[in-house]
């Protein structure tokens, strides 16, 4: 794992603890599968899928989708590490959640 992704997956598993507080949900299953199986390759499968992280929808409704992995896969200092698919996909969910909007 490189820098970045390495940065990428430390953001993502502050935030899912965070999350944890926020919502009630335990990342610890979610975080382990990440840390096997490479954080940029599960969030490309994710996508692919068409399906959302664990916690979204909880996060979602408490409003707080920053804490979400797609929130950090769209910030553009983890650009480098997606397909552009990823991210529109990152970008089209918390779109339609409102994540963006003022």
């Amino acid at each position: 794992m490189d820098k970045l992704e390495q940065k990428f997956l430390a953001e993502v598993t502050q935030k899912a603890n965070e999350a944890k507080l926020v919502c009630g949900w335990d990342p610890a299953r979610f975080l382990a599968f990440w840390e096997k199986r490479g954080p940029v390759r599960c969030m490309m499968e994710q996508a692919r899928r068409g399906a959302v992280s664990e916690g979204f929808d909880r996060l979602a409704a408490k409003g707080r989708l920053d804490l979400s992995p797609e929130a950090v896969a769209a910030k553009a200092e983890y650009a480098d590490l997606f397909e552009d698919e990823t991210v529109n996909f990152c970008l089209e969910v918390l779109c339609e959640k409102g994540y963006f909007t003022t």
